[in-house]
């Protein structure tokens, strides 16, 4: 499942790339704009219910032998959503131009128009991935998360090679690759249906509402499914409050949005992915000490990785934007430096979001999906006004990306107390002493990379930017492991064990 996660991060992160390679400013920030509808209907409809709610109604229901009453509320769940998704993109299509004139007031009319055109070839994908969803919920509620790791990446790769092949300057590849992206989507819930197709037998079409199995799931996903949606939300916020600092905002934010989301997607939302249908299925045998032990292991091994990859990007943001990103005359120094003070702004979310995300798992699995909208939409109004006050004080562009990582520390604060407080029995257990070691381990790395970044070093060229990036990126990690083993910290071992020695271990010989 990493190599999964690790492949499709890292093909998400060439889309970036590659877009800006293709797409003259205009161009690029229309592509990003067209998406941000499509992207927001689908985690208001799917991206959050179908995972979070299937995945742990059919663990517990596997866990029970209940599997063919579970099934039964499930197909019927799934059908009316199809319905409903299906006439949902109909509305879409017809008010395309009025939505992005509406959602895209402050950005140039050129902009507005090629977005809203090529948002008409996006919105079907969002019934190709809702079915994609779908499967994967169903899949990862049996466990088989190897199952679900490459669809993502083929995803990707498919729309990379529509921007590839199909992506330049003008309309009419604009509105192809639109094409290609719907396309891919397509492949994508094709390759997972195929990949579940022996647990999709179970699936039997149904409108029958009065099913109580139904009636259970759709009042567990509904809050689920508005506060998936927040994220979205958030988005459109930043992105409305972007446009106003100048020409190429959106692709920055857009930008920083990728590259903060790497090491966020790669091991938080792994590890939460993993532990939804075991902390279910402990939760249904009422084996609370082992959930509360799966729950501190997966805060802790998320923790033990993200952090210093926040303390990598907040020391060298520039460096890794110029790096990753600049490839060709279309992104600018003055982009690089846009894109880097939203970085900078989206460090603390990367720690922050990654306990946001398994706290929310772990209300999921529990059955308890009201809170975690609360605590979204207190974020959200949290992250609006101190969006709307630091802009209008004349504060920088980074200050909506502080204004994002605040609302996540209110929205993880929120969490973290009422599970904590409410479910004592299931609440995270020694986190004291291993937060007291993180803050050393990451103080030690910011020095490290302070004391590095003294050395003088000729960064002409792309090949010497990809090296000294890698030099500084490789010691920083060596030092905070190296005062991880110092301080005797498990979590050293166990990501040893998950990301390291599984790629060199080999098969053991036959016994003869």
């Amino acid at each position: 499942m990493i190599i999964g996660l690790i492949l499709s991060k890292g093909s998400g992160f060439l889309r970036t790339v590659i877009i800006g390679h293709k797409f003259s400013e205009t161009y690029r920030d229309a592509f990003v704009a067209a998406f941000l509808i499509p992207d927001f209907v689908f985690a208001l409809l799917v991206g959050g219910s179908i995972q979070s709610a299937i995945t742990p109604t059919l663990s517990k229901a596997i866990e029970q032998k209940t599997q063919k009453k579970a099934w039964r509320g499930v197909s019927i769940f799934i059908t009316w959503m199809s319905l409903f998704v299906l006439t949902f993109v109909v509305i879409c299509e017809v008010l395309s131009n009025y939505l992005y004139k509406a959602f895209n007031q402050g950005k140039s009319e050129d902009v507005v128009r090629l977005a809203g055109n090529m948002a008409r070839t996006l919105y079907p994908q969002i019934f190709f991935m809702m079915l994609a969803a779908l499967c994967i919920g169903v899949l990862n509620a049996y466990k088989k998360f190897g199952s679900t790791a490459f669809g993502p990446p083929i995803y990707n790769v498919c729309v990379l090679l529509a921007i590839g092949l199909l992506g330049a300057s003008n309309e009419e590849s604009l509105y192809m690759t639109g094409v290609g992206v719907m396309a891919a989507a397509m492949i994508y819930f094709v390759f997972q249906l195929f990949m579940g197709r022996r647990e999709m037998v179970h699936y039997r079409p149904s409108l029958d509402t009065k099913d109580p199995e139904f009636r259970r799931l759709f009042k567990l996903a509904i809050p689920i499914l508005i506060s998936a949606s927040i994220v979205q939300v958030n988005m459109l916020l930043l992105n409305s409050f972007a446009t106003r600092f100048g020409d190429g905002p959106l692709y920055a934010l857009n930008s920083a949005s990728t590259l903060w989301q790497l090491p966020y997607g790669i091991f938080a939302v792994g590890i939460g992915n993993v532990m939804l249908p075991s902390l279910a299925s402990h939760y249904a045998n009422k084996d609370y000490k082992e959930s509360s032990k799966l729950l501190s292991t997966s805060i802790k091994n998320a923790l033990f990785l993200t952090i210093p990859c926040a303390g990598i990007f907040l020391i060298m943001p520039l460096d890794i934007v110029k790096t990753l990103l600049q490839w060709s005359a279309n992104f600018t120094d003055k982009n690089a430096e846009m894109a880097a003070l939203f970085l900078t702004g989206y460090c603390a979310a990367i720690v922050i979001q990654s306990v946001i995300f398994i706290l929310n798992q772990a209300f999921y699995a529990i059955g308890q999906t009201r809170f975690p909208l609360f605590a979204g939409i207190i974020s959200m109004i949290v992250n609006f006004g101190m969006c709307l006050l630091l802009v209008n004080l004349g504060c920088g562009a980074m200050c909506l990306t502080i204004s994002y990582s605040v609302s996540c520390l209110v929205r993880m604060i929120l969490l973290a107390y009422v599970y904590t407080t409410r479910h004592k029995k299931l609440a995270p257990r020694r986190m004291r002493a291993f937060l007291i070691k993180s803050v050393i381990c990451f103080a030690a790395l910011l020095i490290a990379l302070y004391l590095i970044s003294l050395v003088p070093f000729d960064q002409t060229g792309k090949m010497r930017q990809f090296f000294w990036l890698g030099v500084r990126g490789v010691f920083a990690f060596a030092v905070y492991f190296g005062m991880a083993f110092a301080l005797r910290m498990e979590e050293l071992q166990i990501a040893y064990d998950r990301y390291i020695r599984r790629f060199f271990k080999k098969k053991s010989a036959p016994a003869k």
